[in-house]
């Protein structure tokens, strides 16, 4: 799942990061894996649900620049290229405000395509946080993936009625 977040960074990172003048060649590779760790590192630290049903929505509504943990995931990689490969602060801010934000939006879709990219935004949380997601659906390995179908089913964000929240009950919500 991980590479296939990589190969995703890299095909939204030529323009803004191998075509960036800023950007020394010999760092292009290793700045878009800085974007890799910087999204899973964001990804798992979304504990609470709410976090996570925010992100969502601000995918669906592709409004995922003004989500908090976007805007995290985004000040983070602009902190780490600057200290890491010495970027300018403009020129680091500019890179992740473009190429976190469509990376996002791009898993999300993903997702919304009735998993005929193979990936989405859901499963990639679930690996990251330890809830597991198997089929879309969340295993009992305890977690965020785990909390959220027990947790989601008591607030109301059982789309399908099965008794727990999934990433069937996420697509539902993109519907």
């Amino acid at each position: 799942m991980l590479d296939e977040l990589f190969n995703l960074i890299k095909q939204n990172g030529q323009q803004t990061v191998v075509e960036n003048e800023a950007v020394p060649n010999e760092h292009n590779e290793a700045v878009m894996q800085e974007a890799q760790t910087s999204i899973v590192d964001g990804l798992s630290n979304l504990r609470d649900p709410s976090q996570v049903d925010s992100l969502f929505e601000s995918v669906r509504n592709g409004q995922t620049e003004s989500n908090p943990a976007v805007q995290q995931i985004s000040n983070n990689f602009t902190g780490n290229i600057m200290q890491k490969f010495g970027i300018n602060g403009s020129t680091a801010a500019s890179i992740a405000a473009s190429l976190i934000p469509m990376v996002l939006s791009k898993l999300g879709n993903r997702g919304n395509q009735g998993g005929s990219g193979g990936f989405d935004l859901g499963g990639l949380i679930g690996s990251l946080t330890g809830g597991g997601m198997s089929g879309g659906n969340a295993t009992s390995g305890g977690g965020l993936g785990g909390n959220i179908g027990g947790m989601g089913a008591k607030l109301g964000l059982d789309k399908d009625g099965d008794g727990d929240v999934d990433l069937n009950d996420l697509t539902k919500m993109f519907k």
